[in-house]
């Protein structure tokens, strides 16, 4: 005498669980889509840090070259000082005779140091050019990726 009990229950609760369900375990690819995020926002962090690097030393090497028109013109002071005393001691009849190949050598020395500040001035000119191009390629990279709080740079 077993009664079995019967209970009407609504289909629809039933139906949206399984749909549920069925949602829980596609979400899976989520996963995957989440890694991916996660690879390009490291993506973009070594991005930044090669950029910062290159700031970094875009700055060094245009404070070393900032360096070099000063110790050239201080070098062709010393030059003109030294191409002075050489004249003044070649004035002599006999000294003359032995300083010309001196001379010249050095007046050839002193053109090629004057070359090397116009290379100098140069390079500090291409080096401002660039660096007017990094800062426009961050605030470029700033605007495409922000920066969220707590991701470093």
């Amino acid at each position: 005498m077993d009664e079995d009990e019967y209970e009407v229950i609504p289909a629809s609760p039933i139906r949206q669980l399984d749909r549920r369900l069925s949602r829980v375990e596609s979400a899976s690819s989520s996963s995957e889509i989440r890694r991916l995020i996660e690879q390009v926002i490291e993506l973009i962090k070594s991005n930044q840090r090669i950029i910062d690097d290159i700031v970094k030393s875009d700055a060094e090497l245009r404070q070393e070259v900032a360096r070099l028109p000063g110790k050239i013109d201080e070098l062709l002071a010393n030059m003109g000082q030294f191409m002075d005393l050489l004249r003044a001691s070649a004035t002599e009849e006999t000294a003359k005779d032995g300083m010309e190949p001196l001379v010249k050598k050095i007046s050839e020395l002193v053109d090629v140091t004057r070359k090397t500040q116009e290379i100098s001035q140069a390079a500090l000119t291409s080096l401002d050019t660039i660096d007017k191009r990094l800062k426009r390629t961050m605030v470029q990279s700033a605007a495409t990726y922000p920066r969220r709080p707590g991701m470093g740079p």
